[in-house]
């Protein structure tokens, strides 16, 4: 067996302290647990920089508004998607839990959900999507960029080098025929242009 031992500048202990968590230097790395399930219901407001809660961005290709989200400490990747869900209308359903590996985290959506569906009928006029292309692209640069900077902090290390990966029902990739896209699930994803 090999024992995998990690620290940070200066051979120091990693602390995450935004998360409560220390990860020795002088112990095998035997894994994490950094959420636990939701026991209440989300609720936004457009103030930011809160202490408590998590950060909401969405948008795409590197320009969102953030929006805060009342959470507990800790909160779930699939508690800060369904935060994204309630706040813009989109149907944002998975077909599992969150799972992380990988060295990042996968998202796999439901076929239900509105990368396959589209947007609701009557859409917020705040988070109107005007093309296929235009929310497909938004939900996923929304999500990436949402689990990116809650789960690393910019102070500590680069956002963008959790990898986000996504993939359909039955691990599948997702193949937007529509579209005429397949966005690999073995690949971290790297955004999409039209």
């Amino acid at each position: 067996n090999l024992d995998i031992y990690y620290c940070m500048d200066d051979n120091q202990p990693i602390v995450l302290d935004h998360l409560g968590i220390t990860i020795p230097m002088d112990q095998p790395y035997s894994g994490l647990t950094l959420w636990d399930t939701p026991s209440t219901e989300p609720e936004f407001s457009e103030t930011e920089n809160s202490s408590e809660g998590a950060t909401l961005y969405i948008g795409s290709n590197g320009s969102f508004q953030e929006y805060h989200l009342d959470c507990e400490a800790n909160a779930s990747p699939d508690e800060l998607i369904q935060g994204i869900a309630d706040l813009t209308g989109w149907d944002l359903s998975l077909a599992d839990s969150v799972s992380t590996g990988k060295g990042g985290m996968t998202v796999c959506f439901s076929s239900q959900s509105a990368l396959f569906t589209g947007p609701p009928e009557v859409q917020k006029d705040e988070f109107h999507m005007y093309s296929a292309e235009q929310l497909v692209v938004t939900i996923l640069d929304s999500i990436q960029a949402t689990l990116q900077n809650y789960y690393i902090d910019p102070s500590l290390g680069d956002p963008s080098n959790l990898d986000i990966y996504y993939c359909m029902d039955d691990n599948q990739p997702i193949i937007l025929d529509h579209l005429g896209i397949t966005i690999p699930m073995d690949q971290p994803y790297s955004g999409l242009s039209f």
